[in-house]
């Protein structure tokens, strides 16, 4: 019994160790960027006052309309373009199939937000979903490339959500061009930083990536909540 105690206090403290670990690093990476720290803070802070695309919160009414703010909406809000980045970068070591399953929930959670489906919490679920990708890029144990992809739906589904606000009350032919555009370009993103981190992979820092990434989501937070 006696034993069976110890077992499980050590099971109990491994992922505390590993989390402080973790906290004691990214503390470590803060105090040395703290310029790059700022830099990112003070853009998310400037990031709402961008609208998120590019027609500065006008509804698209045409297809090239749609098809251009579908475009730029994953661009512009530096949120979802830290997201789709990290997702790259975690694709390049772990599944090249990551990408695929983002824009696929991202693609589907945007059109049932235009059916009139509503979840809450949509701004802290972003940002929580930055910081697990830069977490997923810190550690190097691997994981099942099923847990991957659910965690890489789960992400773009979130930021999905969020990019139908932009197109909310428009007509069929823009939806749909918006549609086609946030796809492209958000494959593009992904798979263009996947196969730049596979090209260089030796010249690339992962975990630096990851913490700066970590840190780009716990700005994202403290925008919300200051």
């Amino acid at each position: 019994m006696r034993h069976r105690q110890i077992s499980t206090d050590s099971g109990l403290c491994q992922p505390l160790n590993i989390t402080a670990k973790l906290v004691k690093l990214y503390w470590g990476w803060l105090m040395r960027h703290w310029r790059l720290a700022a830099a990112a803070l003070a853009l998310a802070w400037a990031a709402p006052a961008w609208a998120h695309h590019p027609f500065g919160g006008e509804t698209p009414t045409t297809a090239w309309a749609g098809f251009l703010s579908g475009l730029g909406h994953p661009v512009i809000g530096i949120d979802h373009l830290v997201a789709i980045l990290a997702v790259g970068l975690v694709a390049a070591v772990r599944s090249i199939w990551l990408p695929l399953a983002f824009v696929a929930a991202a693609s589907l959670a945007t059109a049932l937000h235009v059916a009139g489906m509503d979840l809450p919490g949509v701004e802290v679920a972003i940002a929580s979903s930055v910081i697990g990708l830069g977490l997923l890029l810190v550690r190097a144990a691997p994981a099942p490339t099923l847990a991957l992809l659910v965690v890489g739906a789960l992400t773009g589904f979130f930021h999905g959500y969020a990019y139908a606000e932009a197109i909310i009350g428009a007509e069929m032919t823009p939806l749909l061009a918006y549609g086609a555009g946030l796809a492209t370009v958000q494959l593009a993103i992904a798979i263009g930083a996947m196969l730049l981190a596979q090209r260089f992979w030796q010249h690339l820092n992962y975990r630096f990536a990851g913490f700066s990434v970590i840190g780009a989501g716990v700005v994202f937070l403290s925008a919300i909540w200051l």
